[in-house]
């Protein structure tokens, strides 16, 4: 089924800001069962849905998320002003809580909740990982944690986290150590740093490619064996690809 190969990058950035509850409510109205987001934490230690450490480019802000309360994140723009203006002035910092409340209202939808470096290298990779279990319970076998950190998911694994998906920062660690040991349910691995003579059948985790955002390419990349793709753009993809052979 095509919307079970796609992923919603950060939501529906292609029409809404990006990680805004907005972007990922439209990017399910428009059919994905594949989200993902980026969480950091506040200083109050309380996980939001954010991508950049720093404030500037998402909310026009010169500050830094780490160094604000969840009460005064929640009360700032998420509303990337220098792409939109004043278009969505309305959409504030989201908290992980309220994500959870709209996977509950959402069963068939499976999220990806990437930890960023930059938060877990703040928090610390095991208060981290108790902060966000513990707001996911309610949706936990809905949520997949993924991360570019190998400790952060190695460590999720000893917890016994029943999803995990590592991105690689590098083709070749597919054949070493965490990959081997953990066997994570999703591999992530940017279009870029796969050598073009490489097929991707033999992998037996999910293989989901990003940076790849024309449906041509989609097409070439489940033709070499990728199981999913990452896009910014859920429901032209979805559109696009309906009524194509694949």
């Amino acid at each position: 089924m095509l919307t079970d190969r796609l992923v919603a990058h950060r939501g529906y950035p292609k029409h809404f800001p990006e990680n805004t509850l907005l972007g990922i409510s439209k990017a399910i109205e428009a059919g994905a069962h594949f989200i993902e987001t980026d969480i950091l934490f506040s200083s109050d230690h309380q996980p939001i849905l954010y991508h950049d450490a720093l404030m500037n480019r998402i909310s026009g802000k010169d500050n830094a998320v780490h160094l604000l309360t969840l009460s005064e994140l929640i009360q700032l723009p998420a509303s990337e002003p220098e792409r939109w203006g004043h278009l969505f002035n309305d959409q504030t910092v989201t908290p992980l809580t309220a994500l959870v409340e709209l996977l509950s209202a959402h069963p068939e939808v499976t999220a990806f909740i990437e930890l960023k470096r930059s938060g877990l290298h703040i928090e610390g990779i095991e208060q981290a990982y108790n902060l966000v279990t513990e707001t996911l319970k309610p949706v936990i076998h809905q949520c997949v944690l993924i991360s570019f950190s190998d400790e952060f998911i190695h460590h999720a694994w000893k917890q016994n986290y029943p999803r995990l998906g590592l991105v690689l920062k590098h083709w070749d660690e597919l054949e070493k150590p965490p990959i081997t040991e953990i066997h994570p349910e999703f591999i992530f691995c940017d279009a870029e740093k796969i050598p073009e003579d490489i097929t991707l059948d033999h992998i037996e985790s999910t293989v989901v490619i990003y940076e790849v955002e024309d449906p041509d390419q989609t097409i070439i990349w489940f033709n070499r064996g990728a199981d999913m793709v990452e896009t910014f753009d859920i429901g032209g993809m979805i559109e696009n690809l309906a009524h194509r052979a694949l």
